[in-house]
């Protein structure tokens, strides 16, 4: 992208004579004499630079300036001033100029200006996208449902979302949620301007939790060489996000506990308190109120996690919030893997809502990621489904195996074959596999293990034997 200059000027052969030189350089030039034209091209011509002459012919550089300024605030303004107007130059800057030039100036100092400058757009257009890709991230991080379970959900994280200084424990079993609750939270806290930080409990070595999470000081223990900060001491101002809470070990939490009631800690082999204004948000799928009987989790610390709860539902708790985040997550990967897939068809969206979720939405969006991998169709069909959820249709009229009671009942009968038995359960798996795949015979011979042909083989022997002969 070629750079826009507006050069201001009252002087002829200043304005030619710089225009010229810079045109050299490969930026784009305009040029006014005076300050009312020079506004009228900040507004036409859109100029990243302009450089502005102090004294205009009755007219002030800097009456000038702040104008320019209103019109546009992102174009940077350089002063061009005589040696006398130094003062008045540094006032300008104190309005807004990004810097002031002295004339008679050399070009190499307005080029090493104008790269200065270039730069600094650069780098603000980088910020400002970076500030786009983090706003569309949040906007990716938002809780999808309409159940009601969802909206009382909604209802009290928007109002601990206002109230900063409220710990909060959430709860859920794998796959819920928990950590999009917690960056909802943040996101929509007064501490959004900072990353919150998180500390999975249960990944890291239990030696370790304390020293990661109040740092230490140096020649606390072997190895430590140097003092470091803990995550309490780094997200000062923030949030700091403890999953798996219920794994942290027994001897550091006397140690949260103390920080949750003070706000202060000291570092690992340190003396000296150090105060921090951090929010704790707190996560677990485990039963807390067991580790407590079981002598694994501190009653005190319970209750002062336990402040204002928040319990994640099941997915299969949610009903048609299955299929709303079913959408939503193909959606997203139509997008990713440039498919355009439509949605379900009927038996999918039932398969879908009866099948259990056990992963609840985490299993949900994986599930949802392999087909939109593998479905070249429309619209996923029953058969494009994992076998786990395509039997969730079955109910209690499906082919199922034999008990060992009517095994014993048929051999004992007398007249037994066991050719006619095993024909007929297989020709039972070849009916059931031909419903879950909607009769497509490549996808339940795939179902079934057996290559094209076989299944076909089976098809004209046990199907169609009759009508031949």
């Amino acid at each position: 992208m070629k750079i826009r200059i507006l050069i201001v000027d009252d002087e002829e052969t200043i304005r030619l004579s710089l225009e010229e030189a810079l045109k050299d350089l490969g930026y784009s030039i305009s040029t006014a004499a005076t300050g009312h034209i020079a506004l009228e091209k900040v507004k036409e011509y859109k100029p990243q630079i302009v450089f502005l002459d102090m004294r205009l012919a009755g007219e002030n550089g800097l009456d000038i300036l702040p104008k320019i300024k209103k019109i546009d605030k992102k174009v940077e303004v350089i002063i061009m001033t005589a040696y006398g107007d130094i003062n008045t130059a540094v006032k300008a800057i104190k309005l807004g100029a990004f810097d002031y030039i002295n004339k008679p100036f050399d070009l190499i100092d307005v080029e090493i200006l104008i790269k200065r400058i270039t730069e600094n757009l650069k780098l603000q257009n980088k910020i400002y996208l970076l500030e786009k890709e983090k706003e569309k991230e949040l906007n990716k991080k938002i809780i999808i449902g309409n159940h009601p379970l969802m909206n009382e959900v909604m209802n009290r994280i928007d109002i601990l979302s206002k109230n900063d200084n409220v710990t909060v424990l959430i709860r859920g079993e794998t796959g819920t949620g928990k950590d999009l609750v917690a960056s909802y939270i943040h996101n929509h806290s007064i501490r959004r301007g900072s990353a919150m930080l998180k500390l999975n409990c249960g990944a890291i070595p239990q030696q370790l939790i304390e020293s990661e999470l109040f740092g230490f000081e140096k020649n606390a223990f072997t190895g430590a060489n140097n003092r470091k900060k803990g995550l309490l001491e780094i997200a000062d101002g923030s949030t700091v996000f403890l999953d798996e809470i219920a794994e942290m070990p027994m001897e550091v939490q006397p140690k949260l506990l103390r920080f949750l009631d003070e706000r202060k800690f000291k570092r690992v082999g340190g003396l000296e308190d150090i105060e921090v204004d951090i929010r704790i948000i707190a996560a677990t799928n485990k039963n807390l109120e067991k580790a407590i009987e079981d002598k694994e989790f501190r009653e005190d610390l319970y209750y002062r996690l336990n402040v204002v709860p928040v319990y994640l539902p099941l997915l299969r708790e949610r009903g048609d919030d299955i299929l709303v985040l079913a959408n939503n997550f193909l959606y997203e990967y139509n997008c990713k893997f440039n498919k355009k897939i439509k949605g379900f068809t009927d038996r999918a969206k039932e398969a879908l809502l009866l099948y259990s979720w056990k992963g609840n939405v985490r299993e949900l969006k994986n599930v949802i990621e392999r087909i939109a991998i593998l479905v070249e169709n429309e619209y996923i069909d029953i058969g494009d489904l994992p076998l786990e959820i395509r039997s969730a249709l079955g109910g209690g009229n499906e082919f199922t195996k034999p008990s060992q009671d009517e095994m014993s009942s048929k051999l004992l009968s007398g007249g037994f074959s066991l050719e006619n038995e095993v024909a007929e359960m297989e020709a039972e798996y070849i009916k059931l596999a031909l419903k879950y795949c909607s009769n497509n015979h490549t996808k339940a011979a795939e179902m079934l293990g057996i290559s094209r042909f076989a299944f076909k083989r089976r098809i004209e022997k046990y199907f169609y034997a009759d009508n031949n002969a």
